[in-house]
């Protein structure tokens, strides 16, 4: 123990419903065990520090809750994933996401929770990092890389940095720098690069991957990202199309869906509970969506306003279409009302114009993705693709 501390109390591997705390949490997730530590300070017994862990069922840490008597309440949100590079790499990846709260605010999260807000509403994002770590299975040989987003309160200027550690060979740190790539990136502007301010060290900044800005992105936060930077690129962007990025769906048939896109309200929504295994299939899925509030728009200025609230004012807004866009929105508006849903009957769905057209450009994004994706993995090859 540091000089200064002395410990009040400790447990470990406390099953998770005999724990009686009641520390601040970001996430619902039920924990299997506990873990906290809790100690004071000499000559200050008014400053208590605790630190609370929560794990898994398989022993992965999913939250720890860092409360300072004497600072503001920080925790830490972490989510792991297991890939394989080629036959013989194995990498754990662990994201975590910190955020801060001023011990002020605290009543007002808690009656967030109780309203069913997101529970992160009134806390500020430090930063976002995830920590590749590589284990060749036949030589044991380990390679950290690190990637991490910075300046989270400036979308304009939001900082982005890979950084690939010295491998650690025969059990030995090699005697060699880290590689690093650092960018900021406008988040306003679909994940944009500011060429400015690059640093590049060991590597060499990608030119040609349109989505280099997504690149450090966690697979659920990259939901977002990807549909606003599509939405952008469609010409979608001041059509009042909002963005779920955890849709409960509301009912069995939505529950059949990765995505859906909402013509009453104008909404992107990604189901909640659907797990994608990739950041490929989230551009995939985001691209889909993204088309087909394209295909709405045009529907609800073909029919003069539509069915839906949002139809309605996207014709108030934007009048009838030009003679150019006629025959394609002629198509939707025919292949909209004709629509069956995958519940209803699977092939006909399938059939359906919209849904043809939704799944090509989603395809086409998709190929485009992975395509560009090699120089940044070049880069950094011990990073999974699942993830880059």
């Amino acid at each position: 123990m540091t000089s200064g501390y002395y410990l009040i109390s400790k447990v470990e591997k406390l099953p998770y419903y005999k724990y009686k705390g009641d520390v601040l949490r970001l996430i619902n997730q039920t924990a299997r065990t506990v873990d906290e530590v809790v100690v004071g300070l000499k000559n200050r017994p008014e400053i208590i520090r605790r630190i609370t862990t929560f794990k898994d069922s398989k022993g992965n840490i999913i939250e720890r809750a860092i409360n300072f008597s004497d600072k503001s309440y920080r925790n830490r949100i972490y989510t792991t994933r297991y890939n394989v590079i080629g036959e013989d790499e194995f990498v754990t990846s662990v994201h975590t996401k910190e955020y801060t709260l001023p011990r002020t605010l605290k009543k007002a999260h808690e009656q967030s929770v109780l309203a069913r807000y997101p529970r992160t509403l009134f806390w500020t994002p430090v930063k976002f990092f995830t920590n590749h770590l590589s284990e060749n299975i036949q030589t044991g040989d380990k390679i950290l890389t690190q990637v991490k987003q910075t300046n989270l309160m400036k979308p304009q200027k939001e900082t982005h940095t890979f950084v690939e550690f010295p491998h650690i060979i025969n059990g030995k740190i090699e005697n060699k720098g880290k590689k690093i790539l650092k960018f900021s990136v406008n988040t306003l502007s679909g994940h944009t690069i500011n060429n400015k301010n690059i640093l590049e060290d060991g590597t060499k900044l990608p030119q040609n991957d349109s989505f280099l800005g997504i690149r450090a992105l966690d697979i659920n936060d990259s939901k977002t990202a990807f549909a606003q930077k599509f939405l952008n690129e469609r010409g979608l962007k001041n059509k009042r199309i909002t963005i779920n990025p955890e849709y409960l769906p509301a009912d069995d048939r939505e529950e059949l869906a990765k995505a859906l896109f909402d013509p009453n309200e104008g909404s992107i929504n990604f189901v909640k509970g659907y797990k994608y295994m990739s950041k490929s299939e989230v551009c995939a899925t985001s691209r889909h969506e993204t088309e087909h509030g394209w295909q709405f728009y045009l529907h609800a200025r073909n029919t003069q306003g539509g069915t839906t609230y949002w139809e309605e004012k996207m014709y108030d807004l934007f009048k009838d279409l030009p003679k150019s866009l006629k025959k394609e929105a002629q198509e939707y508006t025919d292949s909209i009302r004709s629509y069956v849903t995958i519940a209803e009957d699977r092939v006909k769905y399938r059939k359906n114009r919209i849904e043809i057209k939704a799944n090509e450009q989603g395809e086409i994004a998709r190929v485009l993705y992975d395509y560009e994706r090699a120089e940044i993995q070049k880069e950094f090859p011990h990073i999974p693709k699942e993830l880059l």
